[in-house]
């Protein structure tokens, strides 16, 4: 980097955070090239080139004959991203992500708030993110990532709520992980998450070549889009490959309930595999199998989804999809800003891939 970049990035920097500081009144012309020189010591080149920078980060407009302003974005801008994440320090994937998110928030020089950081317990999940939507609302935060409210009853109304009190004070929102609709509805609202049915069917695949011939999915009532995707790739894996699915294969039981996994292991058509909704629900199950001695890999095969940290500590250590969270919370960054610069673009949804880790718990076994 040249000493003339390093310059009017350092300008454009300062002037970034004292604009969303809220030190420039909104109704009055920016200080001009010849004042910012000055202040700054620089060439009006070196001015100039930061002022175009502040522009393409949509914070400055120009005004034919009359300089420059500040654009709706940066008057409503406190330098704040919000998150509302029911699922910050209860599930891994979710504390790496709000992590990963205020890193690269940091990068792009805001700050990050994460509202009340105690984890709500499940029935309380909608009056928790809508105390925290009306705190952001109330001070003008910046944009939110949102991840939806689930496993309540009237989930879909909840979360509509949260996005209501944002809405109106128009606070740009992206949602992370999933759409508070179910599919095939879709909400007009950008949306950063995997590709959910692509990981299913990956993981669903790689068991079925490993030996599997009856596939079961694990998961809790009240599940997300998230899962419903999850599941339509284990069932479609099973169907290209000549299987039997129906929907009774999908396993709404605790899997710490060793009398329903005992008729369920001991009836007629006994799964050989398991596909969990995610890596918690597997290492449960994992200790449920061995109490009631299927072996894994060896008689039944299990699966999960995030890669926490738990799913190499298990044993076996736990064949998994890896959620991609650094790329996750950039990407999620990335499009909030996008969408604070320019509240009309037309809403999208970004599907990252995400990798099948192979571990003991899907493996192939030797025959018998």
């Amino acid at each position: 980097m040249t000493e003339h970049t390093a310059k009017y990035l350092a300008v454009a920097d300062t002037l970034k955070r004292e604009i969303l500081n809220g030190k420039y009144e909104s109704h009055e012309r920016f200080p001009s090239e010849e004042a910012l020189a000055r202040r700054f010591g620089a060439s009006r080149p070196t001015v100039e080139r930061a002022l175009r920078e502040l522009k393409r980060e949509g914070l400055l407009e120009s005004r034919s004959g009359s300089g420059s302003y500040l654009t709706f974005a940066a008057r409503n801008a406190t330098g704040a991203l919000g998150v509302i994440a029911p699922d910050y320090h209860k599930i891994d994937f979710f504390t790496d992500l709000c992590d990963g998110i205020a890193s690269a928030a940091r990068a792009a020089g805001y700050d990050t708030l994460l509202g009340d950081v105690s984890a709500p317990e499940a029935h309380d999940r909608g009056r928790w993110a809508l105390d925290i939507a009306n705190a952001y609302a109330s001070r003008r935060t910046a944009g939110v990532l949102l991840e939806p409210v689930d496993l309540i009853p009237g989930s879909h109304e909840a979360t509509k709520k949260v996005l209501d009190v944002l809405a109106a004070r128009n606070i740009p929102v992206v949602l992370i992980d999933r759409d508070y609709l179910p599919p095939p509805a879709r909400s007009p609202y950008d949306l950063v998450g995997i590709d959910n049915m692509q990981a299913g069917y990956r993981l669903a695949k790689h068991l079925i070549d490993a030996g599997a011939r009856n596939i079961r999915f694990l998961t809790q009532p009240d599940y997300a889009s998230t899962i419903r995707a999850r599941i339509q790739g284990v069932a479609q894996a099973a169907i290209d490959t000549g299987l039997v699915w129906t929907n009774d294969f999908i396993v709404e039981t605790s899997p710490g309930d060793i009398a329903a996994f005992r008729r369920l292991m001991r009836g007629k058509g006994r799964p050989d595999a398991f596909v969990c909704r995610n890596d918690p629900l597997a290492a449960q199950l994992l200790q449920t199998l061995g109490t009631l001695g299927f072996k894994v890999p060896d008689k039944v095969r299990v699966a999960g989804f995030d890669d926490a940290k738990i799913a190499k500590l298990l044993n076996p250590p736990l064949t998994t999809i890896r959620q991609p969270v650094k790329l996750l919370a950039e990407t999620a960054v990335e499009s909030l800003l996008q969408r604070i610069r320019n509240p009309d673009l037309a809403p999208r949804a970004i599907l990252l891939d995400a990798q099948l880790v192979v571990r003991s718990s899907g493996r192939v076994t030797r025959p018998a």
